[in-house]
């Protein structure tokens, strides 16, 4: 039986004890590891090349879903979303030699940018081009296809955006998108009333200015009161912006340590996570997914009745149930060996991965199975979701690391280079990346849309247990059974720090927002957070004591997982 205990002040889990085998913002890759690149053992996945007739009648499904947004000015940012779409599935769909449905793709669809100036000269050109020879000799289509597109939208729209394509997106739509634009975040759109009181707040702002400068003008004693003025401003400024320097020159105070922990009586905690609101904590306890909502309202819904259910020896009855004082707890089960990982996508569905060599996705609403993914031959060790929810990868004692979607029940790529177990996987923040952590002891980098290597960092004494990619890009953080933790420059694919105080294998790793503290915890109950923003450009490998801004220790057995929360705060996971 297991239950669980927070403590605010703040299992022995080794995979290889299973004796299966002992054995950006910033990403400028400036030359591929050619003898490892493995683009033969890929999967190349495109459904561009076979299916025209749904890549139409998604675009057309968009369309009239931007067209019936009732906010104008949500839908005059998303329209301008339509005409590089268009372009982009008309070369894509011409280049796959569709040229009968490339011609009525383009005839039904042409009439909706006759408006616009930019948008019209575009598909004017579009208009002449009908082989590949023709994408190659027009100098216009040519930059087109070599760049992404920009679009700026508000939060609103991005939104809007989101939630249409986790309902409807195809994974074409999603392809183009995640490849071919760059979507820019800007404020808040405003309303009338923020607008008028900006225009007072202009209009007193000129009468002020213009009285000092009659005031000036007539050679009265007003003018000495404005200057004065102004230069108390400037004073007050200037003691701010030393208060800033002050405190970003200084050493950053350590935040607070949140501690979940889960008693471990039957000594089958596999792994423990929680998520950026921090209302939920999941964890594997043997063949079960088991969840306990971690705030004071009820997480879980009563399961669907229309599932049918076979009830267990283990089970405990209804009346039971309703006395027992963990009543917002639920468990999930379907896996029919230990489950290893378990990872949230932004909606919430939750996916775990088992040594049954199986992946799992679990609808939170109703707590039933969504689907089964099948493709790994061996145990599955890990698993990650991409920043926007698009992909999931896995990596596996088969020594390979795979790409799914959850629209598909097989993978999408194939990661293939490592000579042992994939024990650790993370997506770079913009999911363009994949980072993959063995115990051979080293640390690969692959580009998600073709499979293809570019960064091999070796250097590990040990197994590779942990990874965690700074929020800016520029830095990822590995660590495992060496007990160090080490910083790497991506573009350079140097290592910038390695980090010891550790005294048994580091299992969980994280960066804070800011990306200048990144936290470490292990199988030794310890959980320690390391300064790196004092470092210049070229570090040396060797640590220093003053890079250790805090330590916290727990009476934990062992940690399973450190996370900084959507508020800083450092949550981590423990089994006692």
């Amino acid at each position: 039986m297991s239950d669980i205990e927070c403590n605010e002040d703040t299992e022995n889990f080794r995979k290889s004890e299973l004796q299966l085998s002992q054995t950006n913002q910033q990403m400028a890759v400036l030359s591929a590891v050619d003898k490892e690149i493995t683009r033969n053992n890929s999967i190349i996945f495109s459904t561009i090349s076979n299916d025209t007739v749904q890549i139409d009648q998604q675009f057309t499904r968009l369309k009239t879903w931007i067209s019936e947004i009732k906010s104008e000015d949500c839908k005059s940012e998303l329209a301008a979303l339509l005409c590089p779409l268009f372009c982009r599935l008309y070369l894509e769909m011409l280049r796959g030699g569709h040229r009968q449905s490339v011609a009525k793709f383009f005839k039904r669809h042409q009439g909706l940018f006759v408006s616009g100036e930019h948008s019209r000269e575009l598909v004017e050109e579009l208009a002449c081009i009908y082989s590949n020879q023709d994408i190659d000799s027009s100098p216009t289509v040519k930059v087109f296809r070599s760049c992404k597109y920009r679009l700026h939208l508000s939060p609103s729209s991005m939104a809007a955006l989101q939630k249409y394509l986790a309902q409807h997106g195809h994974v074409v739509i999603l392809q183009v998108l995640q490849n071919w634009f760059d979507f820019e975040i800007g404020g808040t759109m405003r309303l009338e009333d923020e607008e008028e009181e900006e225009e007072e707040e202009e209009g007193e702002g000129e009468e002020e200015e213009n009285y000092c400068r009659d005031s000036i003008v007539t050679g009265t004693n007003e003018k000495v009161g404005c200057s004065h003025k102004a230069s108390d401003s400037e004073v007050e400024l200037q003691e701010l912006q030393d208060v800033i320097q002050l405190v970003r020159e200084g050493p950053p105070s350590p935040c607070p340590l949140l501690l979940y922990t889960i008693m471990n009586s039957d000594n089958n905690v596999g792994c423990g996570y929680t998520w950026g609101a921090v209302d939920v904590l999941a964890a594997g306890l043997g063949s079960e997914v088991r969840l306990w909502g971690l705030t004071q309202n009820k997480m879980f819904s009563t399961p669907n009745p229309n599932i049918s259910q076979v009830h267990l020896a283990c089970d405990v009855s209804a009346s039971q149930e309703l006395s027992r004082p963990e009543s917002n707890t639920v468990s999930l089960r379907g896996h029919s060996g230990p489950v290893q990982g378990i990872a949230q996508f932004p909606d919430g569905l939750l996916v775990s991965v088992s040594h049954d060599t199986t992946m799992r996705a679990w609808n939170k609403d109703d707590l039933s199975c969504a689907a089964v993914y099948r493709g790994h031959n061996y145990p599955i060790w890990c698993v990650d979701v991409s920043t926007l929810g698009l992909y999931v990868a896995t990596g596996s004692h088969d020594r390979t690391a795979r790409l799914w979607s959850l629209d598909r029940t097989f993978p999408l790529r194939i990661f293939a280079g490592h000579n042992q177990d994939v024990e650790a996987v993370q997506f770079h923040p913009n999911s363009s990346y994949l980072a993959t952590g063995s115990t051979d002891k080293t640390v690969r980098l692959w580009a998600v849309n073709d499979a293809k290597l570019v960064r091999v960092l070796p250097g590990h004494k040990g197994g590779i247990q942990a990874l965690s990619f700074s929020p800016d890009g520029k830095y990822i953080a590995s660590a495992g059974e060496d007990k160090r933790v080490r910083v790497w420059d991506l573009a350079a694919g140097t290592m910038l720090l390695e980090l010891k105080g550790h005294t048994h294998t580091v299992s969980g790793l994280s960066w804070s927002r800011d990306s200048e503290c990144v936290a470490s915890c292990g199988l030794d109950g310890a959980v320690r957070v390391w300064n790196i923003r004092s470092r210049p450009g070229s570090l040396s490998s060797v640590s220093y004591s003053s890079d250790l801004i805090a330590a916290y220790t727990t009476e934990c057995i062992s940690l399973l997982s450190v996370q900084y929360s959507q508020s800083n705060t450092l949550v981590c996971v423990g089994v006692t």
